[in-house]
């Protein structure tokens, strides 16, 4: 463990000295980092506690110039053993159609992300499902390429193509590039978007390996929806992927409920979910209900709790614990 640490350790190093050289001549550089924590409680399983340092992640923004910037971060992972650079990209801004472009590596621009809750939801995992078949929703991965978005009074789009390659995702050493597509259109406190996603993807075989250079189609679906209201934000999304012939589909809603009345800091936020990874079988839809806390403690230290129950119907029902703690410098 601790030769793994320290060629982490080197690897940060490494992407600080980088990114560093190329925004010291702004002097505007602003790091942070977040701590995350899982502690995990089943009775069922032989051991029933465990607690381990989930997440670490190292962020520095720059600015570059008046209308240039940049991010790094990196993220080590299962008691700091496992590393990975997940965004390094730069955007220039104030481009025609008061649009942006970003060029990297960055996550790509469909749908929401993990805005409110600390626990991934089940459609925005990117692992592979239950029966090593087929892949779970694979939308919201980081990926290599160029991303251009325009912000308007009341629309804005963003269009991305990417070389399918993800740092987490399905290995795809074919030519064929990935594109996606997000509409937003807001009206009020109301939102509403559209999302695209069309591209191909290595196959697998019956274990959940991949394919030696072969590659399927891959298309999804999806729609958002968010409200912001006087002390509470909803926010719920469906999407709908098909995968060669075999088809998963999942929607949650979200809520992030302001107890101002309390504490001027604390929040709630709660996220229900259905989730089924592959329509044609009738025992792998899975549930899973979401309670946690955000407070912030002080100026730049950030606490969350957060509860989650999970229900499958091939397993008996799971409850796990997280705790997060994000502190910036």
């Amino acid at each position: 463990m601790r030769r793994n640490v320290r060629n982490n350790i080197f690897k940060i190093t490494l992407f600080l000295i980088l990114f560093c050289s190329l925004a010291v001549q702004a002097g505007d550089i602003k790091p942070s980092v977040e701590l995350e924590f899982n502690i995990f409680y089943d009775k069922n399983y032989p051991q029933p506690f465990s607690f381990q340092m989930r997440e670490a992640k190292l962020f520095l923004d720059a600015n570059i110039s008046e209308h240039s910037s940049g991010l790094i971060e990196y993220t080590m992972r299962d008691d700091l053993k496992r590393g990975e650079l997940e965004r390094l990209y730069f955007v220039q801004r104030d481009l025609p159609f008061n649009s942006q472009l970003t060029l990297g590596q960055f996550r790509s621009p469909f749908g929401y992300y993990d805005a409110f809750t600390v626990s991934h939801s089940l459609t925005k995992s990117a692992g592979v499902s239950p029966d090593g078949i087929l892949p779970t929703f694979k939308l919201r991965s980081h990926d290599v390429g160029v991303l251009w978005e325009a912000q308007g009074e009341a629309i804005s789009w963003g269009l991305a193509v990417v070389n399918g390659n993800g740092i987490s995702g399905i290995r795809d050493d074919n030519n064929f590039k990935d594109v996606i597509g997000h509409a937003l259109y807001a009206f009020e406190r109301i939102q509403v978007g559209l999302n695209g996603f069309y591209g191909r993807k290595n196959s697998l075989n019956a274990d959940g390996s991949v394919k030696e250079h072969s590659s399927v189609e891959v298309k999804a679906l999806g729609i958002e929806a968010m409200g912001i209201f006087n002390k509470a934000v909803i926010a719920g999304e469906a999407i709908i992927q098909q995968y060669e012939a075999q088809q998963s589909q999942g929607a949650y809603v979200m809520m992030n409920y302001d107890l101002g009345e309390m504490l001027h800091t604390l929040r709630s936020v709660t996220r229900f979910e259905v989730f089924d990874p592959n329509t044609d079988v009738d025992s792998d839809e899975r549930v899973q209900c979401a309670q946690g806390f955000r407070y912030t403690i002080d100026r730049g230290y950030t606490i969350k709790f957060e509860y989650i129950m999970n229900w499958e119907k091939v397993k008996q029902q799971f409850n796990e614990l997280f705790v997060e703690l994000e502190y910036e410098l």
